[in-house]
């Protein structure tokens, strides 16, 4: 009889049933972390990490060794970080992305499910504030200016970009619209998609530079992050393109601060900038607990008053037009889609989201 120390045990029933139950609990992310004597499994529900199982060392090394081979990551590289895709039948066709990287007790692990799986496709789904969905629709219409998309890490920024962009293909096609994105979540038909990476060759910086030369009418950049990408996409706007972008900052005046000190002259901001709009997402709230999201938003449309205080160095007091997050949040509690407790988890203190 075989000792059970050398019984080899298949994997990856395991590995499909976790995934599988992502997919039930329409998770956006699987967290696999090494904690001393085990693993931790947890998913990501409605922005929450939730504890799913702990595995015991050996099978969450075996766990993350199978992920890896099956993402075409270097199973003996355990010393740097990595990156891949890999497929699925979990239980239909999934394309997921790992990132993998190393700590004191092994490799940590985070899955990334499909944005498909759980984010509205059209700008009418996504459920946003009239005002703010009023605001979207004006900027597709126009023809040309820059929309700034803000929010923190999770606040819906990539679903808004990609319910717009398919919005402009739908209506405008006979127009060229291309996104570039690190990394692509979704394709969408009708526009030309070019995965950018911030460190390696193909750059927002380089991406932008060549796709200008090539008879764009709506750029779309996944994110600002720095000074060369600010400048590019301000100069794409001030030259007659419809620009969308998302930014990390709190607030409208936020977002503005951020690229003044990113080196934008106010008045070249006055002359490209369409608008900002600032968003959260709230879990909505049932009999038995949360379950699904809301988006809250406000609106700043740049006129000559706001213009005026750019240049005065006022941008503080400029209020945004549709009222504020809380506004729009204790709508919502209002309507018994939400309540207190969620509203002061995501937006703070009522305060600090003024300022």
């Amino acid at each position: 009889m075989p000792s059970t120390a050398n019984t080899v045990v298949d994997i990856r029933p395991r590995v499909d049933a976790l995934i599988a139950r992502a997919v039930e609990l329409r998770a956006s992310d699987i967290h696999i972390e090494p904690v001393g004597e085990g693993y931790e499994v947890r998913l990501r529900i409605d922005g929450l990490l939730q504890s799913n199982e702990t595995l015991a060392s050996q099978t969450g090394r075996a766990v993350m060794n199978r992920l890896m081979v099956m993402a075409h990551l270097l199973t003996y590289r355990t010393d740097i970080p990595q990156e891949g895709r890999l497929r699925v039948d979990a239980p239909h066709p999934l394309d997921l992305r790992l990132s993998v990287i190393p700590t004191v007790h092994g490799m940590r692990g985070v899955i990334r499910m499909p944005a498909d799986m759980l984010a509205p496709h059209r700008l009418e789904d996504l459920n946003l504030p009239a005002a703010s969905y009023r605001f979207l629709m004006d900027f597709c219409a126009a023809d040309s200016g820059m929309l700034v998309i803000t929010g923190p890490a999770g606040s819906g920024k990539t679903t808004t970009i990609y319910a717009l962009l398919a919005h402009l293909a739908e209506s405008r096609r006979g127009e060229s619209l291309v996104s570039l994105e690190d990394p692509i979540e979704r394709t969408i038909r009708g526009v030309t998609q070019i995965e950018v990476s911030a460190y390696g060759a193909m750059n927002y910086q380089t991406a932008l530079r060549s796709i200008l030369r090539q008879d764009p009418q709506t750029l779309a950049i996944g994110e600002i992050r720095d000074a060369a990408t600010a400048s590019m996409a301000v100069q794409a706007a001030l030259t007659g393109h419809r620009l969308l972008s998302t930014l990390h900052a709190g607030s409208p005046t936020g977002a503005i601060r951020r690229l003044l000190e990113m080196g934008v002259e106010a008045y070249q901001l006055n002359n490209s900038i369409f608008g900002f709009i600032n968003q959260r997402l709230l879990r909505r709230k049932t009999t038995d607990g949360y379950r699904g999201r809301l988006p809250v938003a406000e609106v700043l449309r740049l006129n000559s008053e706001i213009s005026r205080a750019i240049i005065e160095g006022r941008e503080s007091a400029v209020a945004a037009e549709s009222g504020s997050l809380w506004t729009a949040a204790r709508g919502l509690v209002d309507a018994g889609l939400t309540d207190e407790a969620e509203v002061r988890r995501v937006l703070g203190p009522q305060e600090q989201i003024d300022e």
